[in-house]
């Protein structure tokens, strides 16, 4: 055989051995544990450097310790028979796992085969393991199986090979590769060492034990032989049998990382994809942990929730699919409460205050006023009744207010990072700010009451977004140091940090909105005249005009006509399109008042737009 041959016969003997390597720590991950594990979750529980989930896949799927469910991965002894002896299956399950196994274990996994309680398991097994031909036990390390260890039945060397089922072949073979060495009783792994590194190759743990038996005799304890070989760092016991220096795991290491490369470069299966793409599915065990972690935190987003229990980042083709089962596994559930968004959270009794709209700002209807001559006034018109930009002014965010919208066709501005607010008089008195003006999709359009906090300079407050009432709750602490009497501007925005929102007020007014002290003043004295005398509320619109002679945008009228009384933009639209002395200027679109006009009354083609009843 050539050197080459020789030299690609060792690389493949290593890279199966580093696959054996691997497939020891996956089954020693899985055994136990209460549910088959996804792919994800056995790559984070070995940690192995390099090693990939398409690797760990590809290594279980050619073992047969491994049976994959629903695309996820649990000890294949689960699922074989249970007919067969009870003693044959712990066998197995021994055999497979190739080193001692503590009782607990053993009865968990005896519980998952058997559909019982691990208790009963546990009561039962110390008994069956107590067979000294069949088992032993290493302490705190677990019990393994007697036929791992080298039983000294004879002081004549060719008895204990006979005896412990060996050849004298193999061990002339190995006593031929291997050096001799001084054995100590107390330092058997580094002893063993000592042989591995020199052998240069794996040597069968019972001939390695016969080794130690030539040198040590009667301090020869095969039980405490084999525990140290295990417990020590020194040596790699693998589920064969064979004892490694610990040295080599580095080559195995090195090996599983080309095989990852390999295997990466492999067109993927058919299953392959379905698992990489489709959703994974969320079993009872998950959702319990998922709901364990919203009562922990107060509150935990999907994202947090499927990344940490899950393992699928939201980048992932997976964690679409996945979103939409989380959502239905968590509804319903009366421990926990959707807060808006991606957001779960501890189930919260939201305050009566915030599930009803404040009366200053309902906005009632408006009567029509009659006259002593017959005359009527206020009449509303259908939309298609309004004059010019009337028809799309009325969805304008800045004239819209609650009771007082048509969320379907508002002009929101667009959805971002930040919502730009304009403060109305209403809403700082309250503590209030109406939906209209924030996009939809900011805070979400369900459920019914988000809780949010809002932060500013180290101060976090809790407020509420209603999206029946359309109105957000709890901001009178963030008014208090505004003056303007209306038309403050300040901004809600995003942070890091799911559901907690940064509240921002640099003393901006938009102008459109904004009244200050003076102004205030003179529309209260409008306001005072409106409710002590029988106006209609065409007097209160001509009055406010004939204040502003340059004109006003209509978005400034309503706001003013609301400080004399809460009135619909609709009626006021109504009210400008229906008289001849109301007129836009230019191409500014600033309404004003013409008092010369007014003598000409109501315009008699808007008669057929007016509402009936």
């Amino acid at each position: 055989m050539s050197k080459s041959a020789t030299k690609l016969t060792n690389e493949e003997t290593v890279r199966e051995t580093a696959k054996l390597y691997l497939a020891d720590k996956i089954y020693l991950t899985l055994l136990g544990k209460a549910q088959p594990a996804k792919l994800r979750q056995v790559v984070k529980s070995i940690d192995v450097k390099g090693v990939t989930p398409r690797l760990v896949r590809s290594v279980m799927a050619e073992s047969d310790r491994f049976e994959s469910v629903d695309r996820r991965w649990a000890p294949s002894i689960r699922y074989e028979d249970t007919k067969r002896p009870f003693e044959q299956v712990l066998k197995d399950l021994l055999i497979r796992a190739g080193i001692p196994v503590p009782i607990d274990l053993i009865a968990q996994e005896l519980g998952h085969i058997y559909g019982r309680p691990p208790e009963a398991y546990e009561q039962m097994l110390p008994r069956i393991l107590s067979d000294k031909e069949r088992f032993f036990n290493a302490g705190a390390l677990g019990y393994g199986l007697a036929q791992w260890l080298l039983e000294p039945t004879s002081d004549d060397e060719a008895d204990v090979i006979f005896d412990n089922y060996l050849s004298q072949e193999q061990v002339d073979e190995y006593s031929g590769l291997c050096p001799e060495v001084e054995w100590n009783a107390d330092k058997i792994a580094e002893c063993a060492e000592a042989v591995l590194e020199k052998c240069k190759q794996p040597v069968p743990v019972k001939i390695l034990a016969l080794m130690a038996w030539r040198s040590l005799r009667e301090d020869f304890d095969p039980i405490d032989f084999y525990a140290q070989l295990v417990s020590g760092d020194q040596i790699l016991l693998l589920s064969d049998q064979k004892t490694y220096a610990a040295s080599v795991e580095k080559d195995f290491v090195a090996a599983l990382g080309k095989l990852a490369e390999e295997v990466a470069a492999l067109p993927m299966e058919a299953e392959e994809e379905e698992e990489a793409e489709g959703p994974v599915a969320i079993t009872d065990t998950d959702k319990e942990e998922m709901v364990a972690m919203i009562l922990d935190k107060g509150s935990a987003t999907a994202e947090e929730m499927i990344e940490t229990v899950l393992e699928v980042s939201p980048d992932e083709p997976a964690f679409a699919g996945t979103l939409e089962l989380l959502k239905a596994a968590l509804e319903g559930d009366e421990r926990i409460m959707w807060l808006g968004g991606t957001t779960w959270g501890k189930v919260i009794t939201f305050p009566d205050e915030v599930k009803q709209i404040p009366a200053s700002l309902i906005v009632p209807p408006t009567p029509v006023f009659e006259t002593p001559e017959g005359d009527l006034y206020d009449q509303e018109l259908e939309i298609e009744g309004f004059e010019g930009d009337l028809k799309s002014a009325i969805y304008d965010p800045l004239v819209e207010d609650v009771t007082d919208e048509d969320p379907a066709l508002t002009n929101y501005q667009p959805n971002a990072d930040s919502q730009r607010c304009v403060l109305k008089y209403h809403h700082k008195m309250e503590g209030t700010f109406p939906l209209c003006q924030i996009n939809p999709e900011f805070f979400g359009p369900a459920p019914e009451i988000i809780p949010i906090t809002l932060v500013e300079d180290g101060k976090r407050k809790q407020a509420y977004v209603n999206n029946t009432t359309r109105l957000i709750y709890g901001l009178k602490d963030f008014f208090k140091d505004i003056t303007e009497v209306s038309g403050a501007v300040f901004h809600i925005e995003k942070t890091a940090r799911p559901g907690e929102f940064r509240y921002r007020y640099e003393g901006e007014t938009e102008e459109q909105l904004a009244i200050d002290v003076q102004r205030s003043l003179e529309i209260l004295d409008i306001r005072a005249r409106f409710e002590s005398q029988d106006m209609p509320l065409f007097d209160v619109i001509t009055e406010i005009l004939e204040q502003h002679r340059q004109g006003m945008t209509f978005a400034q009228l309503v706001n003013e006509v609301n400080l004399v009384r809460r009135t619909s933009r609709l009626v006021i639209a109504s009210i400008l399109s229906s008289y001849h002395c109301f007129h836009t200027r230019g191409k500014s679109g600033l309404w004003q008042f013409d008092e010369k006009k007014r003598s000409q009354g109501f315009n008699k083609t808007k008669r057929k737009y007016i509402k009936k009843g």
